[in-house]
């Protein structure tokens, strides 16, 4: 038993700033697993309901539970605070309410700076995602501008009915702003008997939390758009039926997923639709594609005159071009007069200005890249056999800029002065600096 869980089983206390859905839920969860609560809300009308055993009220039963019923909290496991400086008394405080005009949390941090010297060994914790960098901005750094060190940590709720909250079969998605906000999160979550699961960062919960929530709408606007261009049928039981088939674990990101099967297939279901309704398909088509332009124009801000492609195949070691980024890709890089040497092992130099006569064929195991820049488009069958000894033979050890779509050259050694990209791994803030 590490020294936080000492502490925090000694008393078994913790402050609930925020007593709605978030707030009265995890009171629920806490007494569930023998904690007492001292809990304050900025509307006080709340807390006097509270105390009278009046809330939640009857909007609130309809709005939380599927069913209507909402557990009673025990009143004699709880201290309600007249003056919000009580909560300071406990070492974990969740903070169960969202970052809004009128309760922000710039105020909560000035009220955690008055009480500093009561925040040794402390841990805070987010229940409410908002904007994206809101919490690091409007509460970790004020904090760290004070001079308080003090753990930070977001366990996001995205439940939506007490039934949903007490289902423990999904983990918790937790992140801090730092190692030890994360050991104290994760010890706090046992002692819940909740499992986790670490992200990176605060702002990368944020980002989590909400991106899981838009999606899901973005899905639902897809599909009532389809039932409005296929209105004879049943789109509420394809949905579902397509929805456990579509194997999103194994999304591809970048241009991996763009090839003629997917093009045809939203070729087909525009073509087939009735009216044009189809909005959000038509736009994903174009965001896919525009992806690679936005690449090139990138590389044409840095003055770069000449791109190998390695990989023009749609397929890596199928001899198929349909549609293929690759050729796009090219053609596009050739139109902003920038040179473009191709290799792919399913080529010779004929068959390359059959497909793409402006540009030049190059063989990399005898002719080392000259390029600053190299793009790697799909993962030929004689790259996946490369070793360090291939890479640096072949030249691509040294070039300024490795933008990789297949993700496999991440694991070798480049120069110093090599700055390796895979499409969207995080680090195109380094290649666009």
């Amino acid at each position: 038993m590490n020294s936080f869980e000492e502490r925090v089983l000694k008393t078994k206390k913790v402050s609930v700033w925020g007593i709605g859905y978030l707030g009265y839920t995890t009171i629920l969860r806490l007494q569930e697993n023998g904690f007492s609560s001292s809990v304050f809300d900025f509307t006080e009308s709340r807390l006097i309901e509270l105390k009278d055993n009046t809330y939640p009220r009857k909007e609130q039963f309809d709005s939380w539970s599927k069913n209507g019923k909402v557990p009673s909290v025990n009143l004699d496991k709880i201290t309600i605070a007249k003056d919000k400086n009580f909560l300071f008394e406990n070492n974990i405080h969740i903070v169960s309410f969202p970052n809004t005009e009128s309760v922000d949390y710039i105020s909560l941090s000035n009220l955690f700076i008055q009480n500093k010297d009561k925040l040794e060994n402390s841990l805070i914790i987010f229940q409410s995602a908002g904007i994206p960098q809101t919490i690091e901005r409007n509460f970790c750094k004020i904090l760290e501008s004070n001079n308080i060190n003090v753990e930070i940590s977001t366990i996001f709720r995205s439940d939506w009915t007490i039934e949903d909250f007490f289902n423990k079969n999904h983990k918790r998605v937790i992140s801090g702003n730092s190692k030890k906000a994360f050991d104290k999160t994760e010890v706090f979550l046992k002692l819940l008997n909740l499992e986790s699961i670490k992200l990176s960062n605060i702002e990368e919960a944020e980002v989590y939390e909400n991106t899981k929530n838009a999606l899901t709408y973005t899905m639902v606007a897809f599909f009532n758009q389809l039932s409005l261009s296929y209105p004879h049928i049943d789109i509420n039981e394809l949905s579902k039926q397509v929805l456990s088939d579509v194997k999103l674990k194994n999304l591809n990101l970048g241009v991996s997923g763009v090839d003629y099967k997917s093009e045809q297939s939203c070729e087909n279901i525009l073509r087939g639709s009735s009216g044009d309704y189809l909005t959000i398909l038509k736009e994903a088509n174009a965001t896919n594609i525009s992806f690679l332009f936005y690449y090139v124009n990138l590389l044409k801000t840095k003055n770069v005159d000449s791109v190998t492609i390695l990989g023009l195949s749609s397929y890596n070691s199928m001899k198929d071009f349909r549609f293929s980024p690759s050729v796009i890709l090219a053609e596009y890089l050739n139109k902003v007069n920038i040179k473009v040497y191709i290799h792919d092992e399913n080529l010779d130099k004929e068959e390359l200005v059959e497909i793409l006569p402006e540009c030049e064929f190059i063989d990399i195991i005898s002719k080392p890249i000259k390029s600053d820049v190299v793009v790697i488009m799909s993962l030929c069958n004689e790259y996946k056999f490369f070793t360090q000894e291939n890479i640096n033979e072949s030249g691509l050890f040294g070039v300024k800029y490795i933008i990789d779509n297949t993700g496999f050259f991440g694991n070798f050694k480049y120069s110093v002065d090599t700055q390796y990209h895979q499409l969207c791994d995080g680090q195109l803030e380094k290649v666009i600096n």
